[in-house]
């Protein structure tokens, strides 16, 4: 075994020896994850310089997806992505070597690669501040549900490594676009407009039919992303930069169109983090800490659940008719 690989081993073994002491809440939890991807990009740095020297201009490494908003339960895949300055094509090799090396880092630290291959491994993860700039304005004006996709990943985008203002920069290019054309927003919503119905009209949780989850209930799908997308459309449409939806939410509460209703969807998703925790903390892969066993959850943790779902049903509805409004 190389010394590289050693020392992934013993961050990865060190990970899975503490986490147990970071279930209390999700903030200890996430911070407990940057700290561990922090150790990692600092190796990947290390390997990375020895053989291609310094950085060739200043940039910033940031997180999406859960790790960008600091949303990840026990076990989380990669998404990541580099800005850089330098507009050249030394500088674009330079740091998509550096991005395949931290990519193979996380995952022998227990990160599984991105199966959609956001990663700054990628070239389209990876690109100078003019060419971001280019690319989001290309995606925006592109309209389709995969272009928008990507738009809402950008939203998410934390610093994790350098400096904070590039990616900044992004995301008030974003929110200026959907406040110069309001159907850019409405096309920003439809990316996410479609939610499965996870609670009938008597207070049945629909839950999986067929296949290895049958009886469980997707909870990220069912419950998780509608708080987390619909949130994100109206930080977008009050230019708020923070990725975090509970922080989010916490600069909406000080916007008057909204600051009567948030408060309850913020409560509920607290409850969501924390039902999450409890629930998914054994899962023993990446694939099964979606889901939970409907059988497996007593009355009181099922009255919970019910109300989690619910809100997050008439929280998506009330983005819908806001953004209907333009």
């Amino acid at each position: 075994m190389t010394t590289r690989a050693q020392s992934y081993a013993n961050i990865r073994h060190e990970k899975e020896k503490m986490m147990e002491k970071h279930l209390h809440s999700t903030q200890r939890l996430n911070a407990f994850h940057d700290e561990i991807m922090k150790q990692v990009l600092t190796i990947a740095l290390h390997i990375h310089e020895h053989q291609y020297g310094s950085p060739p201009c200043p940039y910033s490494l940031f997180l999406l997806g859960s790790a960008g908003r600091s949303e990840q339960g026990t076990i989380s895949d990669q998404d990541h992505g580099i800005v850089f300055q330098a507009d050249t094509e030394e500088a674009t090799e330079y740091f998509l070597t550096l991005g395949r090396t931290f990519s193979e880092g996380l995952n022998a630290a227990g990160y599984p690669y991105c199966e959609g291959n956001v990663m700054s491994s990628n070239p389209v993860w990876c690109r100078s501040a003019e060419n971001w700039k280019q690319q989001i304005a290309s995606w925006i004006d592109s309209e389709t549900l995969d272009t928008m996709r990507s738009v809402h990943m950008i939203c998410d985008a934390r610093v994790l490594h350098g400096k904070k203002t590039p990616v900044i920069s992004l995301k008030k290019q974003i929110s200026a676009s959907m406040k110069k054309d309001p159907h850019k927003l409405k096309r920003f919503f439809e990316n996410i407009q479609f939610m499965k119905k996870s609670v009938g009209l008597f207070g049945q949780i629909f839950t999986e039919q067929n296949g290895s989850h049958a009886g469980s209930l997707n909870l990220k799908q069912s419950a998780f992303l509608p708080y987390v997308n619909a949130i994100r459309v109206l930080a977008i449409k009050e230019d708020i930069v923070a990725s975090s939806t509970l922080l989010r939410m916490k600069a909406l509460m000080d916007v008057p169109a909204h600051n009567s209703r948030i408060q309850e969807y913020e409560e509920a998703f607290r409850m969501l983090l924390e039902f999450r925790l409890r629930a998914l903390k054994n899962a023993p892969d990446y694939d099964s800490s979606h889901y939970i066993n409907i059988d497996s959850l007593g009355p009181v943790r099922k009255r919970e659940l019910r109300h989690i779902l619910k809100t997050a049903d008439s929280l998506h509805h009330y983005v819908q008719r806001f953004t209907a409004k333009g």
